[in-house]
């Protein structure tokens, strides 16, 4: 035997370099293989197919069968432009609902610019679409070709203010209770899709809010600014006697002070005989004044005393009313399902005529808006203020708002020739400032929409907003403090204390 030592185990190589280069070959080659799959995965996941969990989908509201509606039928591409401050209460709002429609339509893309750290964007954004160097927290829903429509954030909110609080001192709080988004941006899609031509008149002449004016108590700029959301031309006109304008969808008389002419009458008469569409609201100058206008309501089952509503329960001032008492009527079946509030400022009393009083062809009347069950009326003026009469004077409900419609079919859209009339007894509360008090803007929302018969912009109401307030006493405040500032933070530094302590030992 020879002398050369035998090899040990260890001595061997446990793998011949040929091997050795192949399982590396072989790891690397199903690592990229893997890696190849979960990318082709993650692809069609996000081009072919919409798989999405959504894990708080009891907590937040879906979007109603409108919307859903209304983005199926879509066929133009529209960017929906995010003008905010992501810092804004309403950011996450805009833009989960936003996200919710751009994966309910391919055709809806979202832009999120932050106006503040981004500004040469936002500014650029502003000189494109017309906006003021100072506009912000908005959303731009863009359809190419020079048509787009904004919502701004001051319209995306229903807030609810304990007034009375207020007035006496003791409360300054003013709550977001819901959010608009939902119908204002459905709207705004909707509105790009359809023709233009429908055209509101305002009548002027006889003393009127002006709709052009930014003045916050006559002024009803605002309100020409709802009507153009929709769609909706507002024009003025003067001359009733030769007529309304024959592309006239809309008439609305605004507060007249001055009396009408009996021609004037009798042409809106004519006019709603043929199917027209008229929104009458009610100043208190014409309270001790009957006139033609009053005369021709009653022929349409809308009858005006020369009262004042009161109901001292849901007033501030006096003479205003904050109320939730609503008719059974398309128009206010949103605001009931929200549980909103409306604010008069000084309505007069607007009372349906009952049907056994009318002809069998008369017009259908509905109250819209009642006082609560402390309600009164108020007839006897003493040239400063109005008083209660016991025996001429009732208490109860009190209609302010009335609906009348003929020729149509109750639940069902209004046909060619079917004439529908709205009469509010307050010409303030949609004046530019009391349209934005609590459910006011609502309110004129739905009586445009079901003046105008479009019921589908009526079925989507404010999606409430959820609270929740921790209420802490002093004491309790304190240990909180002394938890948060002083005991978690302590705790830590003696931990770290003790555990250098026993390695340095």
């Amino acid at each position: 035997m020879s002398g050369e030592p035998i090899p040990t185990p260890s001595d061997q190589p446990s793998y011949e370099p040929g091997r050795r280069w192949s399982a590396g070959f072989n790891a690397f080659v199903g690592a990229m293989a893997l890696l190849a799959i979960l990318l082709m995965v993650n692809y069609l996941a996000a081009t072919r197919m919409r798989w999405r969990y959504d894990w708080v989908a009891a907590q937040r509201p879906q979007l109603s069968p409108l919307t859903v509606a209304t983005l199926s039928g879509h066929t133009n591409e529209v960017k929906a432009i995010v003008l905010f401050d992501p810092s804004s209460d309403l950011y996450r709002h805009v833009k989960g609902l936003l996200r919710e429609y751009a994966l309910q339509s391919p055709r809806i893309s979202i832009q999120l610019v932050d106006y503040v750290r981004d500004a040469t964007l936002a500014t650029a954004i502003k000189t494109r679409y017309g906006l003021g160097s100072n506009t912000g927290d908005l959303v731009i829903f863009d359809a190419g070709g020079g048509q787009f429509r904004t919502v701004d954030d001051s319209e995306m909110s229903t807030y609810d203010a304990d007034v009375k609080g207020m007035m006496a001192g003791k409360n300054q709080e003013i709550r977001r209770v819901a959010f608009r988004g939902e119908a204002l941006f459905t709207a705004a899609l909707a509105g790009l899709s359809e023709s233009s031509g429908t055209r509101a008149y305002f009548l002027r002449g006889h003393g009127e809010n002006d709709p052009a004016s930014d003045d916050e108590s006559r002024g009803h700029s605002r309100l020409v600014r709802l009507l153009a959301e929709k769609n909706v031309e507002s024009r003025v006109f003067t001359n009733l006697l030769s007529g309304v304008p024959e592309d006239c969808s809309l008439m609305v008389v605004a507060g007249p002070v001055q009396p009408l002419l009996t021609s004037e009458a009798a042409a809106i008469s004519k006019y709603l005989d043929r199917g027209g569409r008229v929104l009458v609201t009610l100043s208190l100058e014409t309270l001790r004044r009957q006139g033609h206008l009053e005369d021709l309501l009653e022929e349409w089952g809308v009858f005006l005393p020369s009262q004042l509503a009161n109901d001292q329960k849901a007033s501030v001032r006096g003479f205003d009313i904050v109320a939730n008492a609503f008719g059974s009527h398309p128009v206010t079946s949103p605001l009931t399902r929200a549980g909103a509030k409306v604010h008069f400022q000084a309505p007069r009393v607007v009372v349906p005529i009952p049907a056994n009083r009318l002809p069998a062809d008369a017009p259908k009347t509905t109250a819209l808006i009642m006082t609560g069950p402390e309600g009164r009326t108020l007839s006897d003026f003493d040239g400063r203020e109005f008083s209660y009469v016991e025996g001429k004077d009732r208490q109860g409900e009190i209609p302010m708002a009335v609906a009348s419609e003929k020729g149509g079919v109750s639940g069902l859209s209004a046909g060619r020739g079917t004439a529908r009339l709205i009469v509010v007894g307050d010409a303030a509360m949609w004046a530019n400032g009391p349209l934005q008090n609590l459910g006011n803007r609502d309110f004129a929302a739905l009586s445009i929409n079901w003046l105008l018969d479009r019921q589908q912009s009526m079925a989507i109401g404010p999606r409430t907003i959820s609270e929740y307030r921790l209420n802490l006493t002093s004491p309790q405040l304190r240990l909180l403090n002394g938890v948060l500032l002083g005991a978690l933070p302590g705790g830590v530094l003696i931990l770290g204390f003790m555990v250098w302590a026993r390695r340095r030992g």
